[in-house]
């Protein structure tokens, strides 16, 4: 799904007349499911969300439970201030170096502070350095080909989904900071959490903490040697449990 700001629908969030929203994803996701149901006759879908997108799928089903079968959510956000707290301590933990636990250590997980942008990428960096991202990679490099030579995507809509990756953090970062989701305990669509073993992009473990507070209907699933991708790593695992989620067929 190519989300407004980035791949193939990329434009300036900032002039745009009205502000970017996370109820503006939402409500452009529920435009797209209203749209498959149509053209494929169905009456519900299952909604997958990755990283940043388990935000939007979590406060989808809170709205439209009606059109979903189940939610599947994989590096799935719940407390954001407290997830960064764990990838902090996941840099600092691993780290050797003293100048970059010192530089992190006093980052403010909240992102309120003038320079958050800076200290956001400076912490991100480390933590995908360390691996803990990417299982057993230091970088995304060997991601690339998948984009690059994509049947789907040019090498336009390749630069067009890295600036607008960017852009969304300059102008949805702030709210997605002040979006908790632990109070959501209880929901009308069954959940499905597939996560990475060594996550400490989206901690696995705060996600397994959440989950075990959730009183509906739930699944959890983790992929061994395997971090915030494992759709990636392990791409036949993680498809064999997603086929296994299915009752029906769109």
């Amino acid at each position: 799904m190519g989300t407004k700001g980035s791949w193939k629908v990329l434009f300036s969030l900032q002039k745009k007349k009205k502000p970017i929203t996370i109820d503006v994803f939402i409500k452009d996701l529920k435009s797209l499911i209203d749209y498959l149901l149509i053209k494929f006759n169905k009456e519900k879908v299952y909604l997958l969300g990755h990283s940043w997108g388990t935000l939007i799928g979590t406060k989808f089903i809170l709205e439209f439970p009606e059109l979903v079968y189940k939610y599947i959510g994989c590096g799935q956000i719940t407390n954001p201030s407290n997830m960064f707290e764990a990838a902090k301590d996941f840099v600092i933990d691993y780290s050797t170096n003293e100048k970059i636990i010192k530089k992190v250590a006093p980052i403010n997980t909240n992102f309120s502070q003038n320079n958050w942008h800076q200290e956001l990428m400076y912490l991100m960096k480390y933590v995908i350095k360390y691996q803990g991202s990417l299982y057993n990679k230091s970088s995304y490099i060997s991601l690339y080909p998948y984009f690059v030579f994509s049947k789907d995507y040019s090498l336009k809509d390749c630069f067009y989904r890295l600036k607008g990756s960017q852009q969304s953090i300059d102008y949805l970062w702030q709210e997605v900071c002040q979006t908790n989701l632990e109070s959501f305990t209880s929901f009308n669509v069954p959940i499905v959490f597939i996560e990475g073993e060594y996550d400490y992009h989206c901690s696995s473990k705060l996600a397994f903490d959440y989950y075990k507070t959730i009183t509906s209907k739930k699944d959890w699933y983790t992929i061994e040697n395997t971090a915030h991708f494992p759709q990636w790593s392990k791409p036949k695992q993680f498809n064999k449990i997603v086929r296994s989620l299915k009752e029906g067929s769109i």
